[in-house]
């Protein structure tokens, strides 16, 4: 048996899955409360079952990414080594950046030791601005972190939760490097609380099975693991779209996929069963980091969000909500009340649907169920026209699939998947404005839930060998030691794959199911003289996102 949760910014879903088959679900609404709201959705899911049988849980939370947005994180200071170069205070994140003495170069070679005193003073300084989460990024610590290790022994101690840059990516970009690490330490608080509270739950409901968080890349983690690495959580919503339409839908064509709910639509490309990917790392609010991800877009419009009637008398959906529908004691007509009106769904407070229908209609001389259709006419071609325009993004660049395959050809959808609450109501609408035909899959209204449950387990690594310097490194494994001269790209292939299973396995995944992907291999010579000194090599690899064998099994 599988826990499926995924917390929505209108509701949290909530499915229980067995020999790969739904076999509950529920939808709750999201209280202000996300502890109070996950309390109640476990405790209904688990009241008439034995907890015995639980072997997987999974989580979907909107907890980080709604405190980036919103402004909510704690005050984190940046202790940085830079050397010479581009001025590292144009990258300034957060209430306290400090640059200290000391840096590397780009091979990893030390050119400026660090000064302890200076380093003991810049957190003395943090800690008297009552600091107490600390970043530490060196320019190319992802060559050599030994500065980065250094720094955070030295001040080891004085501060609640310290965040490692050569431990986010082995990618080399110093700038997202410092934001995606100074959001792992603003993050940490917030994503120890939610911690303790959630094992608190659990252990009050008698659920003892591994525990996992869904990532952005379509992968979950273990919670325990995510612990030093929080910003790694955010975005886990516009995920569990992606992988609750593969795993419902299959999505076999070129599907647009579109998940609908209660305040936005989440938009995506699933290719001939194959998502789509942002490798080089998303926005998240006004930061650009490196935390990898699954391609998806996101747009203010869904079953609660706010209609407004022009003077024109065409109606303007979304993309601000502004509470609950008028049928459940809100103030502002929404597509819901227009689903309502019509009968389509039938909970609430009819009547003041109508009511509210037949306000909005006044403009345009119609009626309160002529108002309910051209409503959701008309959010059927706002999302089409958002969609469109993904879609024309998408062609306008390089495509990245989970597999880093580079499409050459054009994308065309030949179909659109819809899931989310709102799906059967919308979805002919949508299809008509799109001119496709459409699929609303089984249990589309708990996709994401379904999504996060049947996830498998997802990690990557970086390998950096310098043969002249005798040294190979792999950042987000701790690894940094010695090489001898015979090291060649074969050696680094077999050391990054038995370094990647063994992650994949401590992060919780089944050691019989783990697809590897290369996604970089390079060897470069280096050259003194007229004589060859050493290689370099470069070789990244992942365990790619992808379905769980217990539900492929019967789907």
């Amino acid at each position: 048996m599988i826990l499926g949760l995924d917390v929505g910014g209108t509701q949290t879903d909530t499915v229980l899955i067995s020999d790969g088959e739904v076999v509950y679900e529920n939808k709750i609404p999201t209280e202000n409360d996300l502890l109070d709201t996950l309390r109640i959705a476990i405790g209904k899911a688990v009241a008439e079952m034995d907890t015995g049988r639980l072997e997987r849980m999974v989580f979907s939370t909107t907890m980080a990414t709604n405190a980036i947005v919103q402004g909510r994180l704690s005050d984190a200071g940046m202790i940085i080594t830079a050397g010479p170069g581009m001025d590292p205070h144009l990258f300034s994140v957060g209430p306290c950046f400090e640059i200290v003495e000391g840096c590397l170069d780009h091979r990893g070679f030390e050119v400026m030791p660090l000064v302890k005193k200076s380093v003991l003073e810049t957190a003395n300084h943090l800690k008297d601005k009552s600091i107490d989460c600390v970043g530490i990024v060196g320019k190319f610590s992802v060559r050599n972190p030994a500065h980065e290790l250094r720094i955070a022994e030295w001040i080891n101690g004085d501060f609640s939760h310290i965040s490692l840059g050569h431990r986010v990516s082995g990618i080399l970009n110093f700038p997202r490097r410092i934001t995606t690490t100074y959001l792992n330490a603003a993050l940490s608080k917030l994503h120890d609380r939610f911690f303790a509270s959630l094992v608190r739950i659990l252990d009050e409901k008698g659920l003892n099975a591994p525990r996992f968080l869904l990532k952005p890349d379509g992968g979950t983690i273990r919670i325990d693991q995510s612990m030093d690495t929080p910003a790694m959580t955010t975005q886990s919503g516009p995920a569990a779209s992606v992988m609750g339409a593969l795993a419902l839908d299959g999505c076999t064509d070129t599907s647009l996929i579109l998940d609908i709910g209660g305040t936005t639509t989440d938009i995506s490309v699933i290719l001939e069963g194959v998502p789509l990917l942002e490798p080089s790392g998303i926005m998240l609010g006004p930061f650009q980091t490196l935390i990898r991800s699954l391609l998806t877009h996101s747009v203010g419009i869904g079953g609660d969000s706010e209609i407004r009637t022009g003077e024109d008398g065409h109606f303007t959906i979304g993309p601000s909500r502004q509470g609950p529908p008028l049928a459940f004691g809100g103030s502002i007509p929404t597509p819901t009340d227009a689903m309502i009106a019509l009968g389509m769904i039938e909970t609430g407070d009819k009547k003041a649907a109508m009511e509210g229908m037949a306000a909005l209609g006044v403009p345009a001389g119609l009626d309160a169920e002529g108002t309910a259709r051209c409503v959701l006419e008309r959010m059927g071609e706002i999302i089409a026209e958002s969609a469109r325009a993904f879609v024309d993004r998408i062609n306008s660049r390089p495509v990245y699939t989970i597999h880093e395959v580079l499409y050459q050809k054009e994308i065309r959808p030949d179909a659109v998947v819809i899931i989310g609450g709102p799906a059967p109501h919308v979805a002919q609408h949508v299809g008509k404005a799109l001119g496709l035909p459409y699929r609303v899959p089984p249990h589309s209204g708990v996709a994401n839930a379904v999504g996060a449950a049947v996830a498998r387990v997802t990690t990557e690594i970086t390998l950096q060998a310098d043969t002249e310097r005798g040294t190979v490194v792999i950042p987000e494994a701790d690894i940094n030691k010695k090489i001898y001269g015979r090291f060649n790209d074969k050696d680094a292939l077999s050391m990054a794959e038995k370094v990647l299973r063994q992650q994949a396995v401590e992060a919780g995944a089944d050691p019989e199911d783990l697809e590897l992907s290369i996604i970089e291999r390079q060897a470069f010579n280096m050259i003194r003289g007229f004589s060859k000194t050493g290689q370099n090599i470069r070789l990244k690899m992942s365990v790619i996102p992808g379905i769980i064998p217990e539900w492929k099994r019967t789907h």
